[in-house]
């Protein structure tokens, strides 16, 4: 078995703010294990063996389903031929710090199963991009038109599960205004302005809102005309995390009526980018954007 060649970190770079967040953490650290591993000539089950784990642990482990314990990673690190050195240290810091509970885990009670894996890694990207056919996007809601979007949903809601969505939607928008929080582009089509959600009074809040947002140097919002949209064949929601780090994968969420798809896969994560390249090069800028604003909001 051929041990690692001895480096000054396991990974690529620092991993900054990205150490804040157990999700990404438990990701970052499976797929160095999973690299180790490969690297060692090993393969799942016989480590499964070797060390004593539950069938198919390893995997869970490499796949960041299964929290690492220190004492798992010493094992697996020494069996990969890495021991005994600052690495290590460093490895079993960031095992320890991936442990902790992520903030959004409060929120369990509201929080879709399809909608956790968006929720617990956007504040680790880089750049969130987004396009919205039908309402300004989450990250950019007033707590009125938030409210209003929750209450118009299929679903008969008493009015503390409306709060707890609501403030989920202000907890998440507030990782944007940390020091190393991440660059919002956001892309939403022409009719969203069009759409009166809750009154006009919420409406001239949330466009008010929206206007002041667009000044914020870390913020770019774009509006799709109509022709735009039908022309590039976007016919839902989607996000795409841009991560700066080479151990993490970009990521990207697709909503569906009832569901939506978290991947991490190379081809659709590109698709996807893909076509967000193509309908913001179509779009309006952002100041013809916020001129289209402006507008809406002189005729409300």
């Amino acid at each position: 078995m051929a041990a690692v060649e001895p480096s000054p970190s396991l990974f690529t770079g620092p991993l900054g703010a990205v150490e804040t967040n157990p999700t990404a953490l438990k990701l970052i650290l499976g797929g160095k294990l999973r690299e180790l591993r490969v690297a060692a000539g090993l393969d799942p089950s016989a480590v499964d063996v070797r060390l004593g784990f539950s069938r198919s642990k390893t995997s869970r482990i490499e796949l960041g389903r299964h929290g690492c314990k220190p004492t798992d990673a010493l094992a697996l690190l020494d069996l990969y031929g890495v021991a005994g050195d600052e690495r290590v240290t460093e490895f079993v810091r960031l095992v320890e710090q991936s442990r902790r509970s992520d903030w959004w885990r409060s929120f369990s009670d509201v929080l879709s199963d399809f909608f956790a894996p968006l929720v617990a890694l956007e504040g680790a990207a880089a750049t969130i991009r987004t396009y919205e056919p039908f309402y300004v996007p989450g990250l950019l809601q007033t707590s009125a038109y938030a409210r209003a979007v929750i209450q118009s949903g299929p679903a008969r809601l008493y009015s503390h599960d409306v709060q707890r969505r609501v403030d989920l939607r202000q907890e998440r928008q507030r990782q944007l205004d940390q020091k190393d929080g991440p660059r919002l582009w956001a892309l939403i089509d022409e009719s969203v302005l069009l759409r009166t959600v809750g009154g006009p009074q919420v409406m001239r809040g949330q466009l008010e809102h929206l206007a002041a947002m667009m000044q914020e140097p870390r913020i770019t919002l774009q509006i799709a005309p109509l022709d735009v949209t039908a022309s590039v064949g976007v016919g839902t929601g989607v996000t795409y995390l841009r991560f700066a780090l080479g151990d993490l994968k970009d990521a990207v969420y697709i909503e569906h009526l009832t569901d939506s798809t978290f991947s991490q896969k190379p081809q659709v994560v590109e698709q996807y980018r893909d076509m967000l390249d193509r309908l913001g090069a179509c779009a309006q800028t952002p100041r013809q954007s916020l001129a289209l604003v402006q507008e809406r909001l002189a005729r409300l």
